[in-house]
């Protein structure tokens, strides 16, 4: 005779170990490590529910597709970006250039993500409001005109992304031109490009050595006393 009032056992419906510490936070943190350590090829939904040791099913509840954690990873990428208002206590151009350098930072820090992030712009819609207004206060305080602020700040993100894909494709801190561009010059048939021989043969091997920080700043700081000549 069977004990009815005796059940077999059942699924209590729980979660898995893994999947009651599942949190977008932790599925963003794993997903950012993986496009770290080994590309953004790597991050996969499956791959990155076997690094979580979840179901694949269990990510979507927090985050409804791989967009979604591309998104989410610009997020984790420029959370830092934004600083306190210092005030007129610092001048707006030392804002200005503390913000861009604030901003190339955040992409030098993950040069994987970097091209996903540069040419995704649903990637970062969510946080450009926040990430771009050290650049619109900066640029108030110095007295622009909206349009003026609005163009400059765009030139001065070109600018940031542009030196940012150069500097993530390299992979270093420094770029050798020489000897290369030297022999290429040397090369070149008599009268060709004769201001382009004289600098380059006057700069030799180690003027032609490249500092790619030494490089934003020169670049940054032309930026920003352009913006001064042009509309102040």
């Amino acid at each position: 005779m069977v004990n009815a009032g005796k059940a077999g056992p059942r699924r209590s419906g729980r979660p898995r170990s893994g999947e009651e510490r599942l949190s977008r936070q932790a599925i963003l943190e794993a997903a950012l490590r993986i496009v770290d350590d080994e590309g953004i090829e790597a991050m996969t939904m499956r791959r990155l529910a076997a690094t979580l040791g979840v179901n694949p099913m269990s990510i979507y509840h927090h985050l409804p597709n791989k967009a979604a954690v591309f998104a989410g990873l610009a997020e984790l990428v420029f959370a830092d970006v934004d600083s306190p208002d210092p005030g007129d206590a610092v001048p707006w151009q030392d804002q200005l250039k503390g913000a861009a350098r604030a901003y190339r930072n955040a992409l030098r820090a993950h040069p994987n993500l970097a091209l996903q992030v540069l040419s995704d712009t649903s990637a970062v819609s969510d946080v450009v409001v926040t990430t771009v207004e050290p650049f619109y206060r900066a640029l108030d305080r110095a007295g622009l005109s909206p349009r003026q602020i609005f163009e400059s700040v765009n030139t001065l993100i070109d600018f940031i992304h542009g030196f940012s894909l150069g500097e993530a494709a390299v992979r270093a801190d420094t770029f050798d031109l020489a000897p290369d561009l030297l022999t290429r010059v040397q090369n070149l048939p008599s009268g060709k490009a004769p201001t382009l021989t004289r600098v380059v043969e006057s700069l030799g091997e180690e003027g032609l050595h490249y500092d790619f920080s030494e490089g934003f700043e020169s670049g940054l700081t032309t930026l920003v006393n352009g913006f001064t000549a042009t509309w102040t």
